[in-house]
């Protein structure tokens, strides 16, 4: 009988891991989908000297050159850049993460996370960043001041022409502290002069949602 039980146990266990393993699957080759549709974009209209886009653990990641979102010390969005704006939301709005629900194909997807109640949380997230020179002007006292406005004017507009709830977003400013390279150089300042924007997606316990 205990080996009957022990036997039972370790074939329940091994079920599980290999459900949670398909949904991770699923959830990898949702977010692919979501890369290559910007990839296509960013690469179609050659782009990709301004704009880096990545897979990362928990989705993707796109890297604009500053000075393609904005003119110095300015938070207005420029005008190069709202095309490709409204297609990373209309990306967004228009990628299976946000439908699984509805989506036919996705159905066995939703359901097996409903079984096993879990839930998948997508978040649209920006960060703001700058170099290290001293900010100019009165409007903002500082670079960090300057990139969260910067980072906060993305995720208005990314809701906007998206029509994702706001919920879904986060606007984060690091100023100059988080710089890819050294700033002892043009090239270098141009490069930690960026705004990049997160598509993450992670698969969390219904009881653990706030």
């Amino acid at each position: 009988m205990v080996t009957l039980l022990l036997t039972f146990f370790i074939l329940m266990i091994v079920i599980l891991n290999e459900a949670e393993n398909n949904i991770y699957r699923m959830l990898d080759l949702l977010l692919s989908e979501t890369e290559q549709k910007l990839d296509n974009y960013v690469l179609n209209r050659q782009l990709d000297k301004n704009i880096d886009i990545q897979r990362t653990t928990k989705g993707v990641q796109l890297t604009v050159s500053g000075e393609y979102f904005f003119d110095v010390n300015s938070v207005s969005i420029s005008p190069t850049l709202q095309p490709l704006l409204d297609h990373i939301g209309n990306a967004i709005q228009q990628s299976r993460l946000l439908g699984i629900r509805e989506d036919p194909e996705l159905r066995g997807f939703y359901e097996a996370l409903r079984k096993n109640q879990h839930t998948l949380n997508v978040e649209i997230r920006v960060e703001g960043h700058t170099d290290n020179w001293q900010i100019r002007g009165e409007k903002y006292a500082s670079n960090w001041e300057l990139s969260s406005a910067r980072a906060l004017e993305v995720v208005k507009y990314l809701s906007a022409v998206s029509g994702i709830d706001e919920g879904n977003f986060s606007a984060l400013g690091y100023g100059e502290f988080r710089p890819i390279t050294d700033n002892n150089s043009t090239e270098g300042r141009s490069k930690n002069r960026r705004v990049e924007i997160f598509i993450d997606a992670d698969i969390t316990p219904i009881n653990n949602r706030q």
